[in-house]
């Protein structure tokens, strides 16, 4: 369910009536999502669902207690916000709370498209068609999701704040495997407007590379060269976000900690041509211009020619230090060049192509080692050309060792990495060196 900003801040502005707490802090979001789910190369359900959910947070001195309701009317609203400040009476304190915001600027959000939102079902059909069409004539097996969303999310709190904005999202998966079971192939991405999702080149790209990876070949673990398209970049890089914190740093937990104490701002942490940095109001992948407690996004630098610039710190280690409040990134660009992954591949001599990863876990927080698997298509490449499929590999790897080992570059695009959620991500592929691969896997 959808409210526009006016009938958003009458619910909020109600809770707030009825509060006898110290301070109260209450938003409401809500959402109207419908999908496409295909496999068999059919189509097998045709789904929409819809929410609306408002959350209450009440404090008492530095005592809070939380509720959230999905039925909204006045009593309801009534026995949440008493229930609430129940809770808040009996919790233990809370040594770091922080009171509420006092009303903030904000800029105006550009992640809403009308095209995504008024989309019809024949649309969403067509946009299937193709990739059902080709896997029958191409005798292959495809499986996927078509889906777009309309979403709504509000805050106001009893220092007067608030702030609301609506946004849109779509997206298109599908993976593609050969009847021998030997070769498989997945592409997924996502866009605000639906009308930049282009599912045929999508599903060209998918069907080809299925056929390619077919009957891999076995190739010994070890250190290589390889070339990250955009999908397996995406994952490491946005895992190496997830480390980017100033309070871990500070304390001595972290990569970005300095044996000496302190962090590790202002320092080479990676290749000087890496820059990566966030920007809620990009054009090509907006979000929501505020944290979820109000507060406002900027275009911040993190990483700007290879130097740390920034680490993301919340209210109270802000306070603690006496360090400006840095929200972490909300979206994630990280600056690329004109080159193709084609002319990426041209330009090695001997190396692979990993096309994406699947389920990345962390290993040791401290060096940012991460362990995970290829899947879905690897190659090997030979003077400038891919020669054959490869058996997939674990790899154990730092993002920021990755980084630091950049060859080359190529052009950014919008990503979706096996583990990065609805995260909105835009990044180039990457030649990186000495990547190591610690031992086989016979998925495909």
């Amino acid at each position: 369910m959808i409210l526009n900003q006016e009938e958003a801040k009458k619910i909020l502005s109600k809770v707030i009536s009825y509060s006898k707490a110290d301070s109260i802090s209450t938003s409401i979001s809500g959402s109207n999502t419908y999908n496409l789910r295909y496999a068999l190369n059919s189509l097998s359900t045709n789904g929409f669902a819809d929410g609306l959910s408002l959350n209450i947070v009440s404090n008492v001195g530095r005592k809070s207690g939380s509720v959230r309701i999905n039925i909204i009317t006045d009593e309801s609203i009534k026995a949440a916000v008493e229930k609430s400040e129940n809770i808040a009476k009996i919790s233990p304190e809370n040594k770091e709370f922080m009171p509420p915001l006092e009303p903030q600027t904000y800029s105006e959000g550009v992640n809403y498209s009308l095209n995504t939102e008024n989309i019809t079902s024949a649309q969403r059909a067509e946009k299937l068609e193709y990739i059902l069409d080709e896997s029958i004539k191409r005798d292959l097996q495809s499986a996927g999701y078509l889906e777009d969303e309309v979403s709504f999310y509000a805050i106001m709190n009893s220092k007067g704040l608030f702030a609301y904005n609506k946004g849109t999202m779509s997206s298109y998966s599908s993976t593609v495997r050969t009847k021998s079971g030997t070769g498989s192939s997945r592409v997924q991405n996502q866009y605000v407007d639906i009308s930049n999702l282009d599912t045929v080149k999508l599903s060209d790209k998918v069907l080809n590379r299925s056929v390619l990876s077919e009957n891999p070949a076995e190739l010994p673990p070890g250190k290589y060269t390889v070339i990250l398209e955009p999908a397996a970049a995406a994952d490491l890089v946005t895992y190496g976000s997830f480390f980017m914190d100033a309070r871990s740093a500070d304390e001595g937990r972290s990569f970005f900690s300095k044996k000496e104490g302190g962090n590790k701002i202002g320092e080479q942490v990676a290749d000087s041509k890496v820059t990566i940095y966030s920007n809620p109001i990009d054009p090509v992948i907006p979000v929501t211009p505020f944290t979820g407690e109000g507060y406002p996004l900027s275009k911040t630098m993190w990483i700007e020619n290879g130097i740390l610039k920034n680490l993301s710190r919340g209210r109270f280690w802000a306070e603690k230090t006496g360090q400006p409040i840095m929200p972490g990134p909300a979206n994630i660009i990280m600056e690329g060049t004109d080159k193709s992954v084609d002319d990426l591949i041209a330009g090695t001599d001997r190396g692979i192509l990993v096309t994406r990863f699947w389920y990345i876990r962390t290993v040791d927080p401290q060096t940012m080692l991460l362990t995970g698997l290829t899947r879905d298509g690897l190659f090997e490449i030979v003077d400038g050309k891919i020669t054959r499929s490869i058996k997939n590999f674990r790899f154990n790897e730092s993002p920021m060792n990755m980084l630091s080992n950049v060859i080359e570059i190529g052009k950014s695009e919008n990503a979706v990495g096996a583990e990065t959620d609805n995260t909105q991500i835009f990044v180039p592929a990457l030649k990186v060196r000495d990547f190591y691969f610690s031992s086989l896997s016979d998925a495909i």
